[in-house]
C-alpha cells in the first residue's frame, strides 16, 4: 500500500481520501506526510479503542505507523532513481497513475478483509456501520467525502481521481471481501467433503 500510494502522490493526479486529507494537512502545517498520517491515526485511534477494540491488531499498528513513512521513503528513492517524466509528463503520468491505482485499491481491500486489524481511519466507518445498521458502502462514501472536505478546507486542490477513489474504495472493499469469503466457503466445503 505504501509503495503504490507513493506513486499516486508523485503523479499528483489524485490519491485516496485519507491520503488527500493528510497531504493537505501536512502541507498546511509544514510536517512530513508520514508524521501527519501517524498523528491523524492516533486521533482516530481513540474512538476505535473505546468503541471497537476487536478491530485492533498487528495490521492496525503497522498501517498507522508505516504506510506514510514508506511513502515518504519511496519519494526519496523515486526522485533519485526513476525518470521524472513518469510523474510529470503526459501520457507517462497517466500511465503511471493507472498502473498504481488498481494494485493500490486491491491492497487496501485485501488488508481490510484480512481480519488482522483496521487502521483507525478505516475503522471509524466500520464502527458507524455496525452501530447504525446502515450499509458499510454508504457510510464509507460519506466518511471519505468528509475527509475530502477537510483536505479542501486545508487548501488542497481536489482532482477527479480523488473523487473516483472516494466512490470506489467502499465497493472494492465489499467486492473483494465477498470474493474472499466465497473462496473460504468453498475451501471449507471441500474440506468437509473430504472428511466424509
Amino acid at each position: 500500500m505504501g509503495v503504490f500510494l507513493s506513486f499516486l502522490i508523485e503523479v499528483n493526479l489524485g490519491t485516496d481520501t485519507n491520503s488527500f486529507m493528510n497531504l493537505a494537512l501536512s502541507e498546511r502545517f509544514g510536517i512530513s506526510f508520514g508524521t501527519c498520517m501517524v498523528l491523524s491515526n492516533i486521533l482516530f485511534f481513540i474512538p476505535e479503542a473505546l468503541l471497537q477494540p476487536k478491530l485492533i491488531n498487528i495490521g492496525t499498528i503497522m498501517n498507522m505507523f508505516l504506510i506514510g513513512y514508506i511513502s515518504d521513503s519511496c519519494h526519496v528513492l523515486w526522485s533519485r532513481y526513476l525518470p521524472q517524466i513518469m510523474f510529470t509528463v503526459q501520457p507517462y503520468q497517466t500511465i503511471t497513475f493507472l498502473m498504481a491505482l488498481l494494485p493500490f485499491l486491491v491492497s487496501v481491500a485485501f488488508y481490510m478483509n484480512a481480519d488482522m486489524g483496521q487502521t483507525p481511519y478505516d475503522a471509524i466507518p466500520t464502527i458507524i456501520s455496525h452501530r447504525s445498521h446502515l450499509p458499510y458502502l454508504v457510510i464509507r462514501i460519506i466518511w471519505d467525502f468528509s475527509a475530502i472536505l477537510i483536505g479542501i478546507l486545508a487548501g488542497k486542490h481536489l482532482s477527479i481521481a480523488t473523487v473516483v477513489m472516494a466512490l470506489t474504495i467502499g465497493p472494492s472493499v465489499t467486492f473483494i471481501g465477498n470474493f474472499m469469503k466465497s473462496l473460504s466457503w468453498k475451501d471449507q466445503k471441500r474440506a468437509s467433503e473430504n472428511e466424509l
